[in-house]
């Protein structure tokens, strides 16, 4: 993937170290139909700015209201108000870490969140650290995995949710086994494992999230000869219980429903009516060859 970006990435004009001026968001896609019974397409944005701080969103989490939250693979997130609603706006800052850790923590790939609360923890590749944080932001303790996991340096914890019931369950990207964690990891769960056994062959989970039934729906790409280089699918299945089998089965095809592109970050929003809003968003890999693109699907569980 990365000598597929790489071109991309080597033409890029120099970009300013500061949060961006304006963040220019146009509407590619209106609702329509994703041909997959249950699913319907209601957006697809482009997001641009002039910044090093933009781009590269790898994780994404549904704050209170109408706010979307994206972190990207270099310590920075964004928070913005849904598209779709009456006054979009976004906001781009750092995502600050204890000083001893801003020179290693730094690539975040995966994000959950306890709605109760406001916490929310952030997965990091490299250093396999697994980081809290209060509603507001401030640094509430961390948990070092290396040593436990023999993930590699760009492997980590890619996608992790914390489920309903407070157990916390992660998959490093392309996998064969998950770990998962009777309660919250920094309090000191001892970790346990469970097998995953992969929907597509070839594909890496790349976010997941837990549906209100109980049910986890898991983000999923490949590296494939097009371009944009990714094909991307969904996947639902049972959670796993330590000790045996992940076997989520596919249920989306993403394209050509939707712009291809390298979709890393997923989060869900339940609907009143029962259905659900399930939002994507691309790693735009830095590159000038890609874009970051918010996605909004509704999805129907009765359908």
């Amino acid at each position: 993937m990365a000598l597929l970006c790489a071109p991309g990435t080597w033409v890029r004009t120099p970009l300013p170290n500061t949060a961006p001026r304006d963040v220019a968001v146009t509407r590619l896609q209106g609702p329509g139909l994703t041909g997959t019974p249950g699913w319907d397409i209601a957006g697809v944005w482009e997001y641009d700015a002039e910044s090093l701080m933009f781009g590269g969103y790898s994780a994404l989490l549904a704050l209170s209201g109408d706010r979307l939250r994206a972190f990207t693979d270099r310590a920075f997130r964004m928070t913005l108000i849904a598209p779709d609603e009456d006054d979009p706006q976004e906001r781009i800052d750092r995502q600050l870490v204890a000083r001893e850790d801003a020179n290693h923590l730094w690539d975040i790939e995966s994000a959950t969140r306890d709605p109760a609360t406001g916490r929310y923890w952030l997965g990091y590749e490299n250093r396999h650290t697994i980081h809290r944080f209060t509603r507001e932001g401030i640094i509430d303790g961390k948990r070092d995995l290396t040593g436990e996991v023999d993930w590699g340096d760009n492997g980590g914890a890619e996608a992790m949710t914390r489920l309903a019931d407070g157990r916390f369950v992660i998959l490093p990207e392309g996998g064969r086994e998950g770990v998962i964690f009777a309660y919250d990891p920094v309090e000191g769960a001892p970790m346990q494992r469970f097998a995953f056994r992969n929907p597509a062959p070839g594909f890496a989970a790349t976010d997941m999230a837990q549906l209100p039934d109980g049910r986890l729906l898991v983000l999923m790409r490949d590296v494939v000869w097009a371009w944009p280089a990714f094909t991307s699918l969904i996947a639902i299945g049972p959670p796993p219980q330590a000790g045996g089998v992940f076997a989520p089965e596919k249920v989306l095809q993403l394209d050509p429903a939707i712009p291809r592109e390298n979709y890393e970050g997923l989060t869900l929003r339940p609907r009143a009516d029962g259905r659900i809003d399930v939002w994507l968003i691309s790693d735009d890999n830095l590159s000038v060859m890609q874009r970051t693109l918010l996605v909004k699907l509704i999805f129907d569980p009765a359908a």
